[in-house]
């Protein structure tokens, strides 16, 4: 069964995952490939987020544990303390910036829709006439919200791919790199937009962490800093 949020574009009830005492505790929806996403031989969630954040950890000497969660639990648990850092595509945003910190920009991306080729392709001018997914809470469900735009909403990337492919929305509107990653695995099937939106993408991390977040920001400018989407 696909995971659909059916909240409007009012506010969101979020929840936290329990605290672990030790390791640096890092969240993340393991869905936004090549940042963080589940390697499918070993299992294990990887990405270029998490190697930023396995070499931050290790210049302050401390471990790293990740945990899965939906995109709309991530920077309430880094607010509330229940993690240390959130690590999924996450755009800076001023108000997010209220709650808790970022790392400089690791990326600069923007989002973009997924549509089945060969059909007419989506454009902020078709939106309203036509059924929009978008991973609920992200900067794209609420750029959609402020053009009076109500979309689809999934918990899960992967379900809103789905959706589109079993013709149950017309689109999605996520990351550009993420959803160049689902055409090119889609064997022809699937194509891509132009850019709407540019956003910068970084690494949330806990206000009372400036350790980390230094640390952060140092592997991210020796790695070359951002990189085009």
């Amino acid at each position: 069964m696909l995971s659909v949020a059916v909240a409007g574009c009012g506010d969101r009830t979020q929840s936290a995952p329990a605290r672990t005492d030790g390791a640096l505790v890092v969240v993340t929806t393991a869905e936004t490939p090549p940042y963080s996403y589940v390697d499918a031989a070993t299992g294990e969630v990887v990405g270029d987020e998490i190697d930023i954040v396995r070499e931050a950890a290790k210049k302050i000497g401390r471990r790293v544990e990740i945990r899965r969660l939906r995109f709309e639990q991530l920077l309430l648990a880094v607010k509330t303390g229940e993690a240390d850092m959130a690590a999924s595509g996450i755009s800076i945003t001023g108000p997010r910036m209220a709650d808790v910190d970022f790392s400089v920009p690791y990326a600069y991306d923007g989002g973009m829709f997924l549509y089945r080729a060969g059909e007419r392709v989506p454009t902020m001018i078709l939106a309203e006439r036509i059924r929009i997914a978008v991973l609920e809470s992200t900067t794209y469900d609420f750029y959609l919200c402020s053009h009076g735009i109500d979309p689809v909403r999934f918990r899960s990337y992967t379900d809103a791919v789905e959706a589109l492919k079993s013709r149950d929305v017309d689109a999605v509107f996520n990351d550009g790199i993420v959803v160049k990653v689902s055409v090119a695995e889609s064997n022809g099937a699937l194509a891509a937009s132009r850019f709407e939106t540019r956003e910068n993408f970084g690494i949330a991390v806990r206000k009372d962490m400036p350790e980390l977040r230094d640390a952060l920001d140092q592997v991210i400018r020796e790695r070359g800093g951002g990189r085009d989407g």
